[in-house]
């Protein structure tokens, strides 16, 4: 991805302020950010969006799907996309199989920030 062009992240979080935490840092590095709250509502903004460079999701969300199943999902559709996945616990073997980048919370978002930076330009 040409990085100087605005990346596009897909912020993926049920508690609100979390998400605001990690949609602020993502705008003060730079990237449009897409922010939702579950899984049904990220499929329908990626379905529309032009081109999302970065997923970043929760394990846990409410609703149908997961963080992991959405992550699945989405590199489906848009194999390019690079996946950030976070979780409150250590994550599970289940996950191995699915290229991504795995953060466990508290992080810290500045440091996110700049793995999604690293993702996309590799």
């Amino acid at each position: 991805m040409d990085l100087r062009l605005k990346p596009i992240v897909l912020v993926v979080e049920d508690e609100a302020l979390i998400r605001m935490l990690a949609v602020s840092a993502f705008l003060d590095e730079g990237f449009e950010v897409l922010e939702v709250k579950h899984a049904a509502q990220a499929r329908d903004v990626h379905g529309r969006a032009t081109q999302v460079h970065l997923l970043f999701t929760d394990v846990s969300a409410p609703g149908e799907m997961n963080g992991i199943e959405l992550a699945e999902e989405l590199k489906a559709r848009a194999p390019a996309l690079q996946v950030i996945i976070t979780s409150a616990r250590p994550l599970l073997r289940a996950v191995d199989h699915l290229p991504a980048t795995f953060v466990i919370k508290p992080y810290d978002a500045e440091s996110v920030c700049k793995t999604g930076r690293a993702l996309l330009a590799a």
